[in-house]
């Protein structure tokens, strides 16, 4: 298996660990509602909320991509591409 291979794999088990711990825990700190027909549904999200974890998500992917990211003023040393 190459270097990308691994990483992607991974990268996916990792990713679905942490999307599954996300959402026991959501499902863990809201209400689960009831309807009149006994079907669980979950209360709306507010969009302000929606839009405050959506961007938190973005920052982490930012700092995910400068981690290969050599610091500012310092030279990079090896190959060039």
């Amino acid at each position: 298996m190459n270097l990308r291979t691994r990483v992607m794999v991974i990268g996916g088990v990792v990713g679905a660990l942490l999307g599954v711990s996300a959402a026991h825990l959501y499902l863990r700190s809201i209400p689960i509602e009831v309807d009149e027909e006994g079907r669980e549904r979950l209360p709306s999200i507010q969009p302000s909320k929606a839009l405050a974890v959506s961007l938190g998500v973005l920052t982490v992917l930012k700092q995910i991509t400068g981690l290969g990211q050599p610091p500012e003023g310092s030279r990079r040393r090896g190959r060039k591409r």
